[in-house]
């Protein structure tokens, strides 16, 4: 086949009486006849069907799509060939339409936005080229269905793995801004949901505060949006020690005529504390009480006063003898 084509091809060659050496100039003016006549093809207006699918912008805020809608129009338009060939390149490829300029009408619990393509031409028109003009549009109406979409205020759950060097430790909790989100979505989907856990904290072997901003997890749902995607945390960090008191023992509950005679008569409390405010602890602040009770040998000492600044509070020894003495 292909020496029957250069057969002929030479046959042409030499019929035209073209000479050899002429070929390239030949084939040269064939290469621009043929742009020529092309630019002269596609320069002419044309009437033909094109399509696009639809992309919708703008949805309404306190409402939710019921089902996702994947709409194609098809737009008769009068265009040069060169607009027609641009699309089939897809140099163009969606058109947008405005969910906010749709016409309503309720529908029981729901919402229908609709859109009517004899009245919306021209919006189509702006997303179409300059040079192609809109004719007809198919299909001339399309329908959304929206609910209405319940929202709720739900707390922030920090998710972390968090330690500190020795003798530093968390100051107070871990301080969330915002500590509650609002989820917005489907009212069943909502109320089930209970609370937001943040992806994990990992901070270790810490000696100052930190703070930066971590993302929360992703929704168990896909129709659930939230009103914040990240939050931002403060971890306090502070130096503390070890503090101690000697403080007296008191006792209650000795029958009339009688004294209680302890061993020992006081007790330490052993007690960690902020290193800011070490000075500010005192004896005072504490008070420890046995109360007498003839069944036992050795009575409880228990706790009764004690300051706000420390925690991890030790009492030693717990347990005291005595003695009962007639007065």
């Amino acid at each position: 086949m292909s020496n029957q084509l250069k057969e002929l091809f030479f046959q042409l060659i030499s019929l035209l009486k073209i000479e050899r050496s002429q070929l390239p100039i030949f084939f040269f003016l064939i290469g621009l006849s043929a742009v020529f006549w092309m630019l002269t093809v596609l320069s002419k207006e044309y009437t033909a069907t094109i399509s696009s699918p639809v992309v919708f912008e703008n949805f309404p805020t306190n409402k939710l799509l019921v089902e996702e809608n994947d709409v194609v129009l098809q737009m008769q338009v009068k265009a040069p060939g060169f607009a027609l060939l641009a699309h089939q390149f897809k140099f163009f490829s969606t058109v947008p339409l405005n969910v906010d300029n749709f016409m309503t009408k309720r529908k029981g619990k729901s919402w229908e936005y609709f859109w009517i393509g004899d009245q919306s031409l021209s919006e189509v028109q702006e997303a179409l080229p300059t040079n192609m003009q809109l004719l007809h549009v198919q299909p001339n109406r399309i329908d959304l269905m929206f609910g209405e979409k319940a929202q709720k205020v739900i707390p922030i759950s920090l998710k972390s793995d968090i330690s500190f060097e020795r003798l530093f430790r968390q100051k107070g909790k871990i301080q969330l801004q915002p500590d509650h989100i609002t989820v917005s979505g489907p009212k069943t989907v909502v109320e089930a949901t209970e609370s937001i856990s943040t992806k994990e904290l990992n901070l270790q072997s810490l000696t100052k505060s930190a703070q930066g901003n971590i993302r929360l997890e992703e929704p168990k749902h896909q129709e659930l949006t939230y009103s914040h995607q990240e939050v931002t945390y403060v971890v306090s960090v502070e130096q503390f020690t070890e503090g101690k008191a000697m403080i007296p023992i008191q006792v209650s509950g000795v029958p009339r005529g009688y004294e209680l005679k302890l061993f020992p008569e006081e007790v330490s409390v052993h007690y960690v504390v902020s290193l800011d405010d070490f000075d500010l602890v005192n004896e005072q602040m504490f008070e420890a009480q046995v109360k007498y009770d003839a069944e036992k040998s050795r009575l409880t000492v228990k706790l009764n006063k004690e300051s706000d600044l420390v925690d991890n509070i030790r009492l030693s020894p717990t347990k005291a003898e005595y003695i009962l003495i007639q007065k």
